[in-house]
């Protein structure tokens, strides 16, 4: 397999992963969600190595969207509640430092808010658009990796011992 071959090869498993990632964080969002214009795939090649990545650019959105935080709902503890963050110079933010907490714990602390029961209050959750995307693809990326870097490797290997013989 030749360079540009993978490189195809690569960039064709990219489109499909960010269609797919593009569709999963559409359907698990009720927002404008996104398109398949906002989440860009590229390859690329290490200029140190002779690796190739693919890498992923979208707005932070997608991240808030992952966790299922935003908008009043924080993350604590793994677990999305209804709450905000300490802002910056409040009384809140003074209580706690007399109280002995440190500005890390402070930005950890959440002040929990009144949530509303009714029908329509189903709350926030994760949508796991980005990793379970990335794990289903595991496996055909390891396969081509595989392929091209074996092949890569077995031509060099046949170089250099081309460059070893002692030759007549």
């Amino acid at each position: 397999m030749t360079k540009e071959e993978y490189e195809a090869k690569l960039a064709d498993i990219g489109a499909r992963m960010r269609s797919e990632m593009a569709s999963r964080i559409k359907g698990g969002t009720h927002g404008s969600g996104y398109s398949s214009k906002n989440i860009r795939a590229q390859v690329k090649e290490s200029n140190k190595t002779t690796s190739h990545w693919i890498g992923f650019n979208f707005p932070k959105y997608g991240v808030f969207v992952h966790y299922g935080v935003g908008r009043g709902w924080v993350r604590q503890g793994g677990t999305v509640v209804r709450g905000a963050k300490v802002k910056k110079d409040s009384t809140a933010e003074a209580l706690l430092k007399q109280r002995g907490y440190t500005k890390k714990d402070i930005g950890q602390y959440v002040m929990k808010t009144e949530i509303k029961t009714d029908a329509k209050s189903k709350g926030r959750r994760a949508v796991d658009w980005f990793d379970k995307v990335l794990k289903s693809y595991t496996d055909e990326l390891a396969k081509l990796c595989t392929e091209y870097y074996g092949d890569n490797s077995v031509e060099q290997l046949s170089e250099m011992i081309d460059r070893m013989k002692i030759k007549e």
